[in-house]
């Protein structure tokens, strides 16, 4: 119950960090690059307790770490 009730509290918070970034948008010609982007964040952020229990959470997390890291190597050279 408590894993459905944290869910629910970030899809919440999602939804407003959402409506402040649409709303701080200079015009409406971004708006449907900004809400695709938005939508595929939702759309993870709802899997994610799927990938917790399958186990493929932390390998994701993992995967985006060595990314950050590669990328951080590139623009120090």
């Amino acid at each position: 119950m408590e894993g459905i009730l944290e869910m629910v509290r970030a899809v919440a918070v999602f939804y407003l960090l959402e409506q402040i970034v649409l709303y701080l948008l200079p015009g409406r010609s971004y708006e449907k690059y900004v809400r695709f982007y938005l939508g595929l964040l939702l759309v993870l952020l709802l899997l994610r307790p799927v990938f917790e229990i399958a186990g493929l959470a932390e390998q994701l997390d993992a995967e985006a770490l060595v990314e950050q890291l590669e990328q951080e190597v590139e623009e120090n050279r």
